[in-house]
């Protein structure tokens, strides 16, 4: 049963985004099951901001079958931030751009008013380990959505959608807003990220390995770490690792969850994650 039909006939409001961040699976990723938006970009690593034949490419396939477009970035660096720039102007008036630093927020909010802003989800700050044991140690550090403040910053930089992850342990009332709208990813959530590549550092020399700044061969788009650990008593969520970001797969649990938020009306758009082929990964 594919995440889309899992979520079916919860809300009937709900918009589905699948979530790419290579160009070459575009087109066969789209033909696989309904959607009404295209996501394209990666949110954990600079090295994947797209170029800008990859950008028209992407966006010219999202039009064709008349859906929504967003540019997913990631948390930028001034460098980085740089070779955005070009692509901002090539995307059609109110696309959305996925931003997950500041910086790119108010680059949006200053000179590019004809593109919506979103807030990713590496600006939902929350406890989403794997291996947590109950609900009490997620409540130790409650994430943002909730916080006036924070939705009122947002809200200064013309911001409001969020997204976000579910996290162990979740309620439904997690994903309610009164200041935003909240999109959820699915069915895969992410536990931390670094700088360092560990399946582009084996490779290396002994010295540079697990470091910044060598030659990216993106590895990342093909292989995928299992992680596991030896057994505690405890169940752990499927955990696996892609390039610099540890990931996890959600439990019926948490897709239940889900599914009572946008019964609820709190959860407005699930966005599919759709690089990642279920059999190839193995975490059914």
């Amino acid at each position: 049963m594919t995440v889309q039909e899992k979520i079916e006939g919860a809300s009937a409001a709900v918009v589905t985004a699948l979530s790419l961040v290579d160009v070459r699976a575009v087109d066969e990723a789209l033909g696989r099951q309904p959607l009404d938006r295209l996501h394209f970009g990666n949110e954990f690593c600079e090295t994947l901001l797209p170029s800008p034949g990859h950008v028209a490419a992407a966006i010219a396939a999202a039009e064709r079958r008349g859906l929504g477009f967003a540019l997913v970035t990631p948390m930028l660096s001034d460098g980085t931030l740089e070779r955005l720039r070009p692509l901002l102007p090539m995307l059609p008036d109110g696309a959305e751009v996925i931003a997950n630093d500041w910086g790119t927020l108010h680059l949006l909010r200053r000179a590019h008013p004809r593109l919506v802003p979103v807030a990713g989800r590496l600006m939902c700050k929350m406890v989403k380990d794997p291996r947590l044991p109950s609900a009490e140690w997620a409540r130790l550090y409650p994430h943002g959505i909730h916080s006036r403040a924070f939705g009122k910053l947002l809200a200064s930089l013309g911001v409001a959608r969020i997204e976000m992850d579910v996290p162990p342990f979740a309620a439904a009332a997690d994903f309610r807003s009164r200041t935003m709208r909240v999109s959820v990813h699915a069915p895969y959530g992410y536990s931390v990220k670094g700088r360092a590549c560990r399946i582009g550092s084996l490779h290396q020399p002994d010295g540079e390995k697990f470091s910044t700044g060598h030659r990216c061969r993106k590895e990342c788009l093909t292989y995928v770490a299992d992680l596991s650990r030896p057994t505690t008593g405890t169940v752990d969520l499927a955990t696996f690792q892609r390039g610099n970001t540890v990931f996890y797969r959600h439990s019926p649990a948490m897709t239940s969850v889900v599914q009572e938020a946008l019964a609820q009306g709190w959860i407005d758009r699930i966005i599919v994650s759709g690089d990642w082929n279920e059999n190839r990964c193995a975490h059914q």
